[in-house]
């Protein structure tokens, strides 16, 4: 099967792609870069580094043509610094 990931650098996106590859299955994946530091990913992991909330729908399309399976594994970004919430908590 064909597998579809974003956020395939970090902890349960690696450890999931590792899995599915030992498995047989193929997995590609974006993700934001660089790499993690000592990060030892899959080799067959096919990389993108792309952040998914800048992607046009067509882009997204393209790079999950073909895929059966799909996993949402990003997570919060530190290198990120969002917004203010509403509240103050």
């Amino acid at each position: 099967m064909k597998v579809f990931m974003i956020g395939g650098t970090g902890l349960i996106g690696s450890q999931s792609a590792r899995l599915l590859i030992e498995r047989g299955h193929e997995v590609s994946s974006i993700a934001l870069p660089p790499l993690p530091e000592g990060e030892q990913l899959p080799k067959e992991m096919k990389l993108t580094f792309a952040n998914y909330m800048e992607l046009d729908d067509q882009k997204l399309i393209d790079l999950m043509s073909g895929c059966e399976g799909f996993i949402f594994a990003a997570g919060v970004d530190e290198r990120i610094e969002g917004t203010k919430p509403i509240y103050d908590f």
